[in-house]
């Protein structure tokens, strides 16, 4: 059952049959572990699970513990790191550490081989001069829709705006308006793409509004012996359904991580909602349990398992719940998940968060379902259920083409794969007749939007255009590189009343060879020229940033050389962090790595100046009168309500929250900390 388990030690092949036997005894499935499966994973599943019952004191968890720790599996034999990746993607990393422009091609054309149906517009011409012309105003920002109305020579799609609507290669009654070779070179495209390709019929301006792909998972029959003596075993859904007609089933959906991942569980939420399933009071009552997991640090990573274990607990009783891993955690891990838990019944990706609704069609009926290849991303289906009925996101851009070192964004989120700019302005417009008054446009990079269509855009064009959606009253981005940063984006901002004056600007570091190291792109002097800019345009923005501590080599005159930099601009906010090791990564497998206590010095060191400098830049708010939106009331405080001024940082005042929620008020100042403001209204909502 063990096989091709491979041991660094004599050690640990004496153990081995200690292994097998505690496997057995406790619920690994010895003929399920796959080639690879080495002492090293093993021993930790056995210790989660010795210890779950037994106590983390016992002797076998220590000894499973033990070899957890000591066992490498061959991949760091000879090397004084410990600091080894749990998995490896092959060909990710090119030899000098930087991603693999390989590895990216191989995606694309694993997104592309999905692709089944494009929605698409197209304008019919007969004129090359024209097609460049047309080409050109396109590039420029013109609406593809309204050229087609003027000038397409398309009879049957011109009146529409060129629309023609979903076509496959296969689609042969559509010959008279696009031909199979337009069709067909339509297929390899993105959302937001425009090309031209000549047929018969004149020269084509096609434009890809949507895609409809496979679905590409890994399913298979959950067994249904759970129990030494068979008596519980892991019920589906659907054995509850056929019994009770007309039951409605619930779920309970816990967000971990970032902004993306917020706003990757509203769109889950939309899709279990438009399932018919209901909101569940809390976890243990819920029929499906959905965690959207971060794995940006080894702590975010290890608080799944804490949460995964009761509702395993539930399973192992033999109550009908599915459990379901989502997010960056998913995906990294993919079917090992399945291994070490082996109670999950989903694991998808994030590029599947508009799709959950079909994955989990095979788990209620039973099955073990791993979605984490390669996907397209397509319009949603169904409208995200809005955590708020003020503030929204709208994702504007996914994945990340970034070759950080210490960063697990690109193996989890896939390439950058921007959204449609109608797409985008549509979503926010139906926000707006909904009653939003903010949108936060959404990105790893948002300063890469546009990016990777034909023709490329720009983000500050983007900005410009959906600037002028009426019934929003703000617009925020997150998140900016300062390697892309134009200054067409301070200028959108500084031309838009709509466009906060605040620009989240990550530096990671204030050394440049720790920004070399970490693969950033970027010099301390030319992070300096952003925030220069930003200054100079619009001197009262708020400049918030993102910093690591104790990347490995980092040595006391690089961190003092972050300390200055902090000093120098002046930031609103910094969210720091002290370098977690990720899989996957570079510098996890680099021998530079510093000792947890240096880490956690030079974070507290950090955080303290951080915490000066952002009181001194709330304190230039005393005395003034602000525009506050009002998002909420404030929990802690019943008559007080909680909103944010232009520049984002939060202010508390006494205000009627049913009046003033989702409306402007002026507030004027009077106290002020480093991370929020407290106020008084001086004059009615509008």
């Amino acid at each position: 059952g063990l096989r091709k388990m491979r041991l660094v030690s004599v050690a640990s092949l004496l153990l081995v049959a200690d292994l097998a036997a505690f496997a057995l005894g406790f619920g690994l499935n010895l003929r399920t572990v796959p080639h690879g499966y080495n002492s090293r994973q093993l021993a930790k599943n056995l210790h989660t699970k010795v210890a779950d019952r037994y106590g983390k004191n016992c002797g076998f968890a220590r000894k499973c513990s033990k070899i957890a720790v000591n066992a490498a599996d061959g991949r760091n034999a000879g090397s004084k790191s410990t600091i080894v990746p749990d998995s490896d993607l092959s060909g990710a990393w090119a030899e000098d550490g930087t991603r693999s422009k390989r590895w990216f091609e191989e995606t694309e054309l694993e997104r592309q081989r999905k692709v089944v149906s494009v929605r698409v517009s197209h304008i019919l011409i007969t004129a090359e001069e024209m097609a460049e012309a047309l080409m050109t105003q396109i590039r420029s920002g013109d609406d593809f829709s309204d050229l087609a109305k003027v000038i397409s020579a398309c009879e049957q799609s011109r009146a529409e705006g060129g629309a023609v609507g979903w076509v496959g290669r296969n689609d042969e009654h559509l010959d008279s308006i696009l031909p199979e070779p337009v069709r067909s070179a339509a297929l390899q495209q993105k959302p937001g793409d425009v090309i031209q390709c000549k047929s018969p019929l004149g020269i084509h301006l096609v434009k890809v509004e949507d895609i409809m792909y496979n679905l590409s998972r890994s399913s298979h029959p959950r067994a249904k012996p759970f129990g030494a003596d068979g008596a519980n075993y892991f019920r589906p859904l659907r054995e509850m359904l056929d019994k009770q007609q007309g039951y409605k089933l619930t779920y309970w959906l816990e967000t971990m991580g970032c902004q993306m991942n917020s706003a990757d569980s509203e769109r889950m939420a939309g899709q279990l909602d438009g399932m018919g399933m209901a909101r569940a009071a809390e976890a243990q009552k819920a029929d499906v349990v959905v965690y959207n997991t971060c794995s940006i640090r080894d702590h975010a990573e290890s608080k799944v398992y804490s949460y995964i274990g009761p509702q395993a607990e539930r399973k192992r009783n033999g109550e009908s719940v599915a459990i379901v891993v989502a997010g960056c955690v998913a995906q990294q891990e993919g079917d090992r998940l399945l291994r070490r838990v082996p109670e999950i019944d989903l694991v998808m990706g994030p590029q599947y968060a508009n799709r959950i609704g079909d994955l989990l069609e095979d788990v209620i009926n039973g099955n073990q379902v791993v979605a984490t290849e390669a996907a397209p991303i397509a319009e949603d289906v169904t409208r995200p259920r809005r955590e708020s009925d003020v503030c929204a996101w709208v994702n504007i851009i996914f994945g990340c083409n970034e070759r950080c070192t210490y960063c697990v964004v690109p193996t989890t989120r896939g390439v950058e794969q921007s959204r449609p700019r109608e797409s985008i302005r549509k979503e926010i417009e139906e926000l707006a007749a909904a009653g939003y008054k903010e949108v936060t446009l959404l990105g790893q990079n948002v300063d890469a939007w546009g990016r990777d269509m034909e023709p490329k855009q720009r983000f500050s064009d983007l900005l410009t255009y959906v600037s002028s959606v009426e019934g929003i009253e703000r617009i925020r981005f997150v998140t900016s590189h300062p390697r892309y940063m134009s200054p067409g984006v301070v200028d959108a901002v500084a031309a838009s009343p709509r466009a906060c004056p605040a620009f989240h600007v990550p530096f990671q570091s204030g050394d440049d060879d720790i920004l070399r190291a970490m693969g950033r792109g970027h010099t301390v002097e030319q992070y300096l020229q952003v925030v220069d800019r930003i200054r100079a345009v619009l001197p009262d923005a708020a400049v918030t940033a993102d910093a690591i501590v104790g990347f490995p080599g980092e040595t006391e005159e690089m961190f003092q050389n972050t300390l200055a930099l902090m000093t120098r601009v002046g930031f609103d906010v910094v969210n720091t962090a002290s370098y977690s090791p990720r899989p996957n990564t570079p510098a996890a497998r680099w021998t530079e790595q510093l000792p947890e206590e240096v880490k956690a010095d030079r974070l507290k060191r950090i955080n303290r100046l951080g915490g000066e400098i952002a009181l001194q830049r709330s304190q230039r708010y005393l005395g003034r009168v602000m525009d506050v939106l009002v998002e909420e009331r404030n929990t802690k405080i019943p008559s007080q309500v909680k909103g944010r001024i232009p520049q984002g940082r939060p202010v508390f005042f006494d205000a009627d929250a049913d009046q003033c929620k989702g409306r402007i008020v002026p507030v004027r100042i009077i106290d002020a900390q480093a991370y929020y403001l407290v106020g008084e209204q001086a004059g009615p909502p509008r």
